[in-house]
């Protein structure tokens, strides 16, 4: 009990030093920087390797192969990646420290905040840039053409997702007062709820995969980063419901102590007194957009594959299995056990290979058989841990082994197979995984497919846009509801509010389900929910501006007849 005492004393001791320690965050900030300059005069940038989709001990080998042609900005960003990478500690532990000693005050958080975003701005847009340029921008690491602009708005949108943390402390603490307090009564709720729904959605999740991680031996690290790559997906999923409850439980807090009349018997209009919210719900549904425009359903689509591959005991993602595929043109037929979500880092491969060949009259000449392949954009296979057969007439003449690399790995490297992952898997892909720079390759690639078979990548290609909107629509449903002037009012709000947001669930999923169906065009299929819910908070805000009750829906009633005007009636018709 003494040991935790004084580890409590410490700590508290450590927290009034930091945050009264004169200039602090200055001489940190200057030691950070000297740091820097020390290792730039020792070359640290050379004795780094950027993230390429091969190993990093075979880029060596892959760049004499003609993988890749260095230009200027690769040569530029070879150099800058590595100190954004060290500046993202360093800095981040220099931002802390800042925060930390400035905290309540959001006025002087502003700076450091953009200075801070600025760095992982450009760090992000640098180490994005570099994985699409060193794959040669022609193919991506799957090997479908890319979507040029589409890569281009996702590295915009990189770029803006960091400058959401300083432009909200801007207008934070630029508010009046009155509107900062409406603020600070919404944005305490939306963490908690954020915090509640996304916990217990990775504790039902871990829950039904328990077993799966116990018997592929994953460590507590593995299932926390497993958890951690999924936190795009988490966000915008449960992002609607925690705007619709953090609105609703503040609005209602502030009726009930009659702080919502206060402001406005002080000359504010309904409207002003919501403006803050609305601004808060606009500005994290645009963040939801950026996450869901590319991140959200890859992330959603890796964790679907390594579960798949947990349950079959396998390390490497699976994204599809038993696969076939047929050259005709070449006369090459392939065999492949389980691609992988995804190629890039060369984390994952592709196993249990088969290739045959076949000449001109159809008789089979060669055989591939490997336990594992990997491919480049540069046309570039490389098959692992098997053997080549060769045939004549029908009947095998010689199974050499893949000679050893210079790394003792058996390996067999074949240029002139025009065959890609891609177009291997093209015909087993899914939409409901793809983020939008996918999703406009697979159109491109199909534009003469029949529209039945185009309808659900049309569809979630409007839904990355229409989706994280619906958060920003449950926002305008809400704040008319939690706005009462009585106790009844203020349950019958909680009562709509709750109906809305399971309302929502259905139609959600009803209208998605026609456009892929190709019942509906997919914009338009997709847009509808954000519409209906938009269009009825508008009606409803109007009616709060207005200070007039809500409109209800109550079954009419059977008029009653007094006693005496049936007995006169029976007397009558005797």
């Amino acid at each position: 009990m003494s040991v935790l005492k004084t580890a409590i004393r410490a700590t508290a001791a450590c927290w009034r030093w930091i945050r009264t320690c004169p200039r602090l965050g200055s001489y940190v900030f200057i030691a950070g920087v000297a740091w820097m300059l020390f290792l730039q005069a020792k070359d640290y940038h050379k004795d780094r390797v950027p993230e390429l989709p091969a190993n990093g001990a075979e880029y060596a080998a892959l760049t004499k192969q003609g993988w890749t042609q260095p230009t200027e900005v690769m040569l530029g960003l070879d150099y800058l990646l590595p100190y954004l990478e060290l500046w993202m500690f360093l800095g981040g532990l220099i931002y802390l420290l800042v925060i930390i000693r400035r905290w309540p005050d959001t006025g002087r958080m502003v700076m450091p905040s953009w200075v801070a975003a600025g760095f992982l701005s450009a760090w992000a847009v640098s180490n994005d840039l570099a994985a699409h340029l060193l794959t040669g921008a022609q193919l991506t690491e799957m090997g479908e053409p890319p979507a040029h602009l589409a890569i281009t708005i996702k590295l915009i949108f990189v770029g803006l997702a960091p400058l959401f943390l300083p432009l909200a402390l801007h207008y934070h603490a630029s508010r009046p007062l009155l509107q900062r307090y409406t603020l600070n009564s919404f944005l305490g709720p939306l963490a908690f709820c954020f915090a509640a729904f996304s916990s217990l959605w990775i504790i039902m999740d871990l829950l039904d995969h328990m077993r799966d991680f116990q018997a592929a031996g994953i460590s507590l690290a593995g299932r926390v980063g497993f958890y951690v790559q999924l936190l795009p997906f988490i966000f915008v999923t449960v992002m609607p419901a925690s705007l619709l409850l953090s609105v609703l439980y503040g609005l209602t807090r502030m009726s009930r102590a009659n702080e919502v009349i206060s402001m406005l018997g002080a000359g504010m209009s309904v409207s002003q007194v919501l403006r803050p919210i609305f601004v808060a719900g606009f500005a994290v549904s645009l963040l939801s957009l950026i996450a869901n425009y590319y991140w959200s359903p890859r992330a959603e689509g890796n964790r679907e594959a390594i579960v798949r591959a947990l349950g079959r005991g396998q390390q490497d993602s699976i994204m599809a299995s038993a696969m076939m595929y047929q050259n005709e043109a070449d006369g090459r037929m392939w065999y492949v056990s389980s691609f992988p979500f995804s190629l890039k880092g060369g984390q994952d491969r592709i196993r249990g290979i088969q290739v045959r060949e076949f000449d001109g009259e159809g008789r089979l000449v060669r055989g591939i058989v490997a336990d594992s392949a990997m491919w480049w954009p540069n046309g570039l296979w490389r098959f692992f841990d098997g053997r080549e057969l060769l045939y004549e007439d029908g009947i095998v003449v010689a199974q050499p082994e893949f000679p050893s690399n210079r790394w003792g790995r058996a390996t067999l490297d074949v240029a002139d197979f025009p065959e890609t992952p891609w177009s291997m898997m093209s015909a087993a892909i899914t939409a409901d995984y793809l983020g939008v720079p996918e999703l406009v390759s697979y159109l491109k690639a199909h534009e003469g497919d029949p529209a039945s078979k185009r309808a659900p990548f049309v569809t979630h290609l409007n839904q990355r846009f229409a989706l994280p909107w619906q958060g920003f629509a449950l926002v305008l449903v809400a704040a008319p509801l939690g706005i009462a002037y009585s106790r009844r009012g203020s349950l019958g709000g909680i009562a709509g509010s709750i109906f809305i947001f399971f309302t929502t669930l259905f139609v959600n999923d009803l209208f998605l389900n026609l456009g892929k169906g190709n019942h509906l065009p997919g914009w338009l299929a997709v847009w509808m929910p954000p519409l209906i819910y938009a269009a009825l908070g508008l009606v409803l805000l109007h009616y709060r501006s207005q200070n007039k009750d809500l409109p209800s829906f109550k079954f009419p009633r059977r008029a009653k007849v007094a006693p005496a005007k049936l007995h006169s009636a029976a007397v009558a018709s005797s």
